[in-house]
């Protein structure tokens, strides 16, 4: 059985709700992945609610852990 099929004979055996999931799961696998940016989280700060001073302890530790950040594994 080719995995097509095999993916399709499952789908049929879940809820019109499960299905929307899997369709939406399947279409979000399709998308590029977005390499993470300090501009885009600037940009959407104002959606993020952070205690007084969390702020400037990750700035702290982004300067001084940024060399060991691994970029490769966000792709």
């Amino acid at each position: 059985m080719q995995l097509l099929d095999e993916i399709l004979q499952t789908a049929e055996k879940l809820t019109d709700e499960q299905q929307r999931d899997l369709l939406n799961y399947a279409r979000a696998l399709t998308q590029p992945l977005i390499k993470p940016s300090g501009d885009l989280l600037i940009e959407h700060q104002k959606d993020f609610h952070f205690e007084p001073g969390e702020l400037d302890l990750m700035l702290r530790v982004i300067e001084e852990d940024c060399e060991r950040i691994d970029w490769d594994a966000w792709k």
